[in-house]
């Protein structure tokens, strides 16, 4: 009788993680999908930017340029499940109707952010010049941002040199 319980238990134990497998196995169809963008004269760098794709499987890729030019990059893969979240997020924009933003703040100092979004269907590239991204062009950046960053260290160090430099010269006084 305990060989017939133990026996149950074992299976039915089993059957949880079986039945997450094959959730996971669920069939990802990459239809050409990708989207990026990346900004320059960034306050976080010269260059800085997220890619999305899904060629060799999906993945997220971020980058950063420092005012130096020394790059530091991080990728890393993604589960289907995550990739076609974020992608619904982003097709949920109409990307393939936008254009250049005119709702930045278009200051010639402020970053400038280059977009470029395809799928086995559509292509779009457009720009927006501002400090802070203008909806809908930031339901582009957050999630990828929010993706590329999770579980992960920031891309290099946070605080500019001169500032370290500052706080320094006041621990002196």
């Amino acid at each position: 009788m305990k060989l017939v319980v133990a026996m149950v238990v074992g299976l039915t134990g089993c059957g949880g993680s079986r039945a997450q497998v094959e959730n996971e196995k669920e069939p990802f169809l990459c239809k050409e999908r990708t989207v990026s963008y990346m900004a320059a004269k960034h306050i976080s760098g010269d260059e800085i930017g997220v890619l999305m794709d899904c060629k060799g499987g999906p993945q997220i890729k971020r980058w950063r340029t420092d005012k130096l030019g020394k790059r530091q990059q991080d990728a890393h893969p993604i589960t289907p499940n995550e990739f076609d979240r974020v992608w619904k997020e982003i097709d949920g924009t109409g990307w393939p109707n936008l254009k250049d933003c005119e709702n930045g703040s278009l200051e010639k100092s402020d970053p400038v952010y280059q977009f470029d979004i395809k799928d086995d269907q559509n292509s779009a590239s457009f720009s927006c010049q501002t400090r802070v991204m203008p909806y809908p062009y930031n339901d582009i950046t957050d999630p990828l941002d929010l993706l590329s960053q999770q579980g992960r260290n920031q891309l290099g160090d946070d605080e500019p040199a001169d500032a370290k430099a500052l706080d320094k010269k006041d621990k002196q006084r």
